[in-house]
């Protein structure tokens, strides 16, 4: 190997590993500011006065059965530090099926109040808000905090090709 052959290689070597650890850098940039988000959320909950039941939260959850039943869980009381996955599980009376992907850090749902997902229909998860209405959400439930006022919906739909709910949101 001549020296211009091996000065090329220690580049190539050295270039390669500033690319994986600026990007492991940001990836952990990335993670901490959710967790400093999710800290400042909980914290401002916490100390917000909770009409008299001390550390008590409320959220709205809907389940859309996609056949034109719908139930609302309006004022649903959750802990502080609660996701919607938690939540969800108690407007459910635990009648909720779902696989836990450790690797994730995730549930999958498979099944809410007694119907399961098929091949063609599953369940998919929005959250509301004044500015945009309802949107699909990018995050699991077990990522998302069921803060107060919190509006969420589970939708049992069709899925595309894709992967993305065939229905329009609820």
């Amino acid at each position: 190997m001549t020296s211009s052959s091996a000065l090329r290689l220690i580049i190539v070597v050295l270039t390669a590993g500033i690319l994986a650890s600026s990007t492991l850098a940001a990836f952990y940039a990335f993670q901490y500011g959710q967790a400093q988000n999710s800290a400042s959320v909980y914290l401002k909950e916490l100390q917000q006065p909770s009409g008299g039941k001390s550390g008590t939260l409320t959220t709205d959850i809907l389940l859309d059965f996609g056949n034109g039943t719908q139930r609302w869980y309006n004022g649903t009381e959750v802990q502080p530090g609660w996701n919607v996955y938690l939540a969800t599980l108690v407007v459910t009376d635990g009648m909720l099926n779902a696989t836990w992907y450790p690797q994730y850090g995730e549930h999958l749902i498979g099944g809410l109040d007694g119907v399961q997902d098929t091949r063609s229909d599953s369940w998919f998860l929005w959250t509301y808000n004044g500015t945009s209405l309802w949107q699909l959400t990018q995050e699991g439930a077990d990522e998302l905090p069921a803060s107060s006022g919190s509006v969420f919906a589970w939708s049992y739909c069709g899925v595309t090709p894709s992967f993305a709910p065939a229905c329009t949101s609820p």
